[in-house]
């Protein structure tokens, strides 16, 4: 007979026919997994979620290179209420001393670094000379109006102000990072000690680390209470601690197997593919229901626990595997992107649940085989779990379903229309804090200084010289007209380039002028001077910074700002930074990643089609399971959520995940229904599985209720967005695809399939 599992199944054979062997391989690769634990890392870079062949992406690495990268200043947030005391003030003043001397600091710039225009002498004075006085309202004026990002430095309220700590190491690993983290926190607990004042540490470095930190945890919190909440739930639906440990342990061993083999492979966790040992699990857990589920029913039959086992893996075993291929399509879809770390999470996923799936039908088979004798058969009698109570609901429903077939697919028909209108309408959003809990001290202290500081989201402008000294009058102009253009854009504040030293030094670009700031830029560190001008000077930077708003906010103010900018200095001006980087990637890889959606859904319906060899099931089967997804994003859409990233990745998952349900219930409807009316089959098939549907729907949001934990807010909502489509997925199984079968489709079921011989006599 054919096989709907395309004969991945028959892995299972091997367990059944060689068990000893099996086992040994089995322990085997348990113990390699459990090595390959010790060997995972984790993805350290913020900019590798956009990391691919595109010219925004190459831009931002050279540019990052030559100049200042945002993404490696530390920043420190001093903030409270009597910040400008003479006592505090001082102390302040202090911390910027102290700040220089950690090991690993290249400069410290604050409100005491600023200094006021060269007398005649040459000597330009400290604005903060003596703190005796404290930070009077004429000095906070004198900060605040400062050209050198004065503004920047100080709050308009001078309740908090900013050290922007730059460390001597280029894009510093994170090792570096957690150390001067460390040492900035101590030292400026130490100095402001018995005041009032608060430091929190902050930036792009902090929430790298911060992001890591979680990843790691997550590890631990996600698969550990995948485990306890499958193997419980397992234990409350068979009622029975052998079928607990059949049901869970093969989706425990497949979840480690995943985890292992990134460990060993060297393929490093990401903010994406930490979900993916967790899913692995939770959909093992469903496969094993349905496993065990069956095992049991042939097992009251008076089958022995081998061809329990063995009757078990022919009825639903293809099912299983056909759920594993189709949700690795969905992630296969992913590959397409020319974003790295979306391939290789598309990778990892498809490779991962395909071999999670052969894992779960050799375990299972195993367990079958050692423990199955101890779960006691029960001839006569009710099954031993809550499967019964749910058979004739479930029953009642289909036929409702059946009776009302015509009504419902109408409005099938206008809910898809409906929903997939509201899909086109979902604007791209993405922001470097999603990643992080609001509640984070570094991601709180980076929203406050957004608010507080007029932007804290950098953009940055290259201007090119073409052979112009940046120095020389004519640089300066051309620096000038560009830095003027750009600071002149509503939501674009303080502009910071050389303009910004020649209005410190009386605003004129003439020789002179020109003279002193070749002299002043020559006595800067190159960490310092990168601010200003690239390595060889054949280009000059104009910074500029942004408040956080939706891309679809961000990326038109990102498109003014580079017409202005290059009408000013020339189509070889390059806009670029962070926020370029993720308004313009994010939208156009949200837009790659619904293409991918599209091929996830023609892959898994032409993945059907081969395996029921028939193209209304196939298409009845994608239909089903498109509706949930849509219906999703129909809720999201209500609650004002725009399309992130993260909800794009988790829509593509979660529509492999939900075939599932629907795999076994046409399984069993065409293969193994044995009623000879339309309706009757309906009502007997989801008489029969509706339960083990309902049953592996609840265990599988049990699971992914563990996300819950993670403190990752993408995490949360991966398993938020899946809950909700497995759960709309859940009424498309028992509604709305047997009143599709019963209404529209009616004539191409009417004769039932003869029921398959290996289905009713026990394999020799």
């Amino acid at each position: 007979m054919w096989s709907i599992g395309f004969g991945l199944e028959r892995v299972a054979w091997i367990a059944l026919g060689r068990p000893k062997l099996t086992a040994v391989a089995i322990v085997c690769l348990v113990a390699a997994s459990v090595f390959g634990l010790t060997q995972v890392t984790f993805e350290e870079d913020l900019r590798a979620v956009f990391a691919g062949e595109n010219d925004t992406y190459r831009d931002y690495v050279r540019i990052t290179e030559e100049f200042v990268d945002p993404e490696n200043e530390n920043l420190l947030l001093v903030e409270g209420a009597d910040l400008g005391t003479p006592a505090d003030f001082a102390r302040l003043q202090e911390l910027q001393f102290e700040l220089q001397f950690i090991e690993g600091v290249d400069n410290v710039f604050s409100l005491f670094a600023l200094r006021n225009p060269p007398d005649a002498n040459g000597d330009a004075s400290l604005v903060v000379g003596d703190v005796s006085q404290g930070l009077t309202p004429e000095l906070a004026e004198a900060i605040r109006s400062h050209p050198l990002l004065g503004e920047k430095l100080l709050s308009p309220d001078a309740t908090a102000m900013i050290y922007v700590v730059t460390p001597t190491e280029p894009k510093a690993p994170l090792e570096s990072v957690r150390v001067l983290k460390a040492e900035m926190e101590k030292t400026a607990s130490g100095v402001l000690e018995g005041s009032d004042l608060s430091a929190t540490v902050t930036g792009f470095p902090a929430m790298r680390a911060g992001i890591i930190d979680i990843l790691i945890r997550d590890q631990l919190r996600l698969n550990l209470a995948g485990v306890i909440v499958g193997f419980v739930v397992s234990l409350i639906i068979f009622r029975s601690l052998i079928g607990a440990v059949m049901t869970a342990v093969p989706a425990i061993v497949a979840g480690l197997a995943v985890l292992g083999g990134m460990g060993l492979l060297g393929v490093p966790v990401t903010a994406m593919s930490n979900i993916i040992p967790a899913l692995a699990m939770i959909v093992g857990y469903a496969d094993g229901i349905h496993l065990s589920h069956a095992w049991r029913h042939h097992r009251d039959a008076g089958a022995t626990p081998w061809q329990a086992e063995r009757l078990a893996q022919v009825q639903v075993g293809a099912a299983c595997m056909l759920t594993a291929i189709t949700t690795s399509v969905s992630f296969l879809a992913l590959t397409i992107s020319d974003v790295a770390i979306l391939r290789n999470f598309g990778w990892t996923g498809a490779i991962g649940m395909l071999m999670s799936g052969m894992i779960i039908l050799v375990v299972h088979a195993l367990l079958a085989q050692f423990l199955g004798r101890f779960w006691k058969a029960k001839r006569g009698g009710p099954l031993p779990d809550l499967f019964q109570p749910l058979a004739e609901p479930c029953a009642a429903i289909c036929r409702f379903a059946v009776r009302h077939a015509r009504s419902i697919s109408l409005l099938i028909v206008a809910l898809f229309v409906s929903l997939a209108f509201a899909y086109t309408q979902f604007p791209a959003d993405y922001s470097v804090r999603e990643h992080l809990p609001q509640d984070d001290p570094a991601n709180a202290a980076l929203g406050r200084i957004d608010q507080n500081f007029d932007g804290a989201f950098p953009i940055q402008i290259i201007v090119p010289m073409e052979g112009v000294a940046p120095t020389s009058p004519e640089g300066l102009e051309k620096i000038r007209v560009v830095h003027d253009a750009v600071a002149n854009i509503p939501g674009v504040e303080s502009p910071l380039s050389l303009w910004s030293l020649v209005m410190w030094l009386g605003g004129a670009a003439d020789e002179e002028t020109s003279t002193r700031l070749t002299a002043d830029l020559d006595q800067l560190s190159p960490a310092a001077r990168s601010r200003f001008l690239g390595h060889d000077g054949s280009a000059t930077l104009v910074s500029a910074s942004v408040k956080e708003m939706p891309t679809y906010v961000t990326l038109p103010l990102i498109e003014k700002i580079e017409e202005v900018a290059r009408q000013a200095g020339g189509a070889g001006v390059i806009v670029t930074g962070v926020t370029v980087v993720t308004a313009r990637e994010s939208t156009r890889t949200i837009d790659d990643l619904n293409v991918s959606l599209t091929f996830a859904i023609l892959g898994d319906l032409l993945i059907m089609i081969l395996a029921f060899r028939n193209f209304l099931v196939g298409f009845l089967a994608v239909l089903s399971n498109t509706l949930p997804v849509l219906g999703t994003c129909a809720v999201l859409f209500l609650m004002g959520r725009g399309m992130q990233l993260n909800t794009v990745i988790a829509l593509i998952v979660a529509f492999g995940v939900t075939v599932d349900e629907t795999t076994h219930y046409l399984n069993h409807f065409i293969h193994h229904g044995r009623s000879k009316k339309l309706g009757d089959r309906l009502v007997e098939t989801t008489r029969r599985v509706g339960p083990v549907l309902i049953s592996t729907t609840v265990i599988i949001l049990c699971g992914l209720a563990t996300t819950l934990t993670s403190g990752l807010p993408t995490v949360t909502m991966f398993g938020l967005i899946t809950a909700l489509t497995l759960l709309f997925a859940l009424v498309g199984d028992l509604i709305f695809l047997p009143a599709l079968i019963a209404g529209p489709t009616r004539r191409w079921f009417e004769q039932p399939k003869p029921v398959p011989e290996s289905a009713e006599k026990t394999p020799a």
